[in-house]
């Protein structure tokens, strides 16, 4: 359950764009850096957009609960 609201569809437009420029626009060696450092942001923003989150699946880990 999220505690507190966020606008992080901004942050992602903004990565896209970044993106964007590195596919279309550069070439050779700085379009793959940008393209990394927008692999980084979207991992980043993504980051960001979870923080603070609460679980509540209640599944006990990643067998659901009923690992063995």
């Amino acid at each position: 359950m999220r505690t507190h609201s966020r606008r992080t569809w901004p942050l992602f437009v903004t990565v896209a764009v970044v993106a964007a420029l590195g596919l279309f626009v550069l070439h050779g060696v700085a379009a793959g850096a940008i393209l990394l450092l927008a692999m980084l942001g979207v991992i980043g923003v993504a980051i960001y957009a979870l923080a603070g989150e609460k679980v509540n699946d209640g599944c006990g880990g990643i067998g659901g609960g009923t690992s063995f």
